[in-house]
């Protein structure tokens, strides 16, 4: 069943819940990790996901940019399947382009490697780059830090809300299996209304004198919410918010800087000849306007 309609889900905190029953059972890396869609023989696991997608992307990946990962894998994998046993692998074309695509892959990790930009962002140039443009980073809506725990059934979710006035943290509930079914989506960062989505935006950022939600119908789910800080519009987002943003900022100017220079070193140690007005004459173009 699809839980949630809404595009809130941190990557990493859904994955963790996914498979903490089994990371709880005593399952060390040597186990083979869950297998979560499989087509064939072909199988994707958590370790692919983890191994595939960059670390920055999930951080800000939603549940559903998750789902739709899954089912793209499971699409081109029926796909490829199917080209393989009909002899695709012997044509020409596949040669062609694997050997375009290796070109483009080498010169792509060629250049992160000579342009590594890391070293040259030292530290007090991100803290002097933020003081300096405080107003950026300025927030334009309200928002929120919760953490968000989902329910099949709405006896379960009054139980947890029951668990959480008494004292008892949505970690503890997450993990204690008499409540039901739980799926637990402790958010770090803050987001908007139009983040959390209709249902639980309007619900949440209702809240005033609470920090602990009601139960919430969403679709054919329950949530209940805890807010761990509100931020207003208008407040400065903290540089660790922003350190991201910021080093990309700054090495956007300095990547074709080192790119210029590294494509004129190229030049000099090599021996590279164009002849660019006889091959616009044999392909019919390039005549002087």
């Amino acid at each position: 069943m699809s839980r949630h309609p809404h595009a809130i889900y941190r990557f990493l905190a859904l994955v963790a819940v996914s498979i903490g029953a089994v990371l709880a059972a005593g399952c060390d890396r040597s186990d083979p990790a869950p297998v979560i869609a499989q087509v064939g023989n072909a199988t994707l696991t958590v370790e692919d996901l983890r191994d595939t997608i960059p670390a920055e992307t999930m951080r800000n990946s939603t549940r559903d940019d998750l789902l739709e990962y899954i089912n793209q894998w499971v699409r081109e994998e029926l796909l490829f399947q199917a080209a393989v046993s009909m002899g695709y692998g012997r044509d020409d074309r596949v040669a062609q382009r694997i050997e375009e695509a290796r070109r483009g892959i080498l010169v792509d990790i060629f250049l992160e490697d000579e342009l590594d930009l890391r070293p040259f962002i030292a530290e007090n140039q991100i803290a002097d780059f933020y003081q300096n443009n405080l107003d950026t980073f300025k927030r334009t809506e309200n928002e929120v830090s919760v953490e968000i725990l989902w329910f099949d059934e709405s006896a379960d979710g009054e139980a947890a809300r029951r668990a959480a006035v008494e004292g008892r943290s949505f970690a503890e509930i997450a993990a204690d299996t008499s409540f039901g079914s739980v799926t637990a989506d402790l958010v770090q960062g803050y987001l908007t209304r139009g983040e959390l989505g209709d249902d639980l935006g309007d619900a949440v950022f209702a809240l005033t004198r609470s920090n602990l939600s009601d139960l919430i119908r969403t679709g054919n789910d329950y949530a209940l919410v805890n807010i761990l800080d509100r931020k207003d519009a208008e407040t400065v987002r903290t540089l660790e918010e922003v350190r991201n943003e910021i080093i990309m900022r700054q090495t956007s100017d300095l990547w074709e800087m080192k790119l210029e220079e590294l494509l004129r070193r190229l030049l000099e140690q090599s021996s590279v000849s164009i002849n660019a007005e006889a091959g616009l004459v044999l392909l019919g173009g390039g005549a002087d306007q």
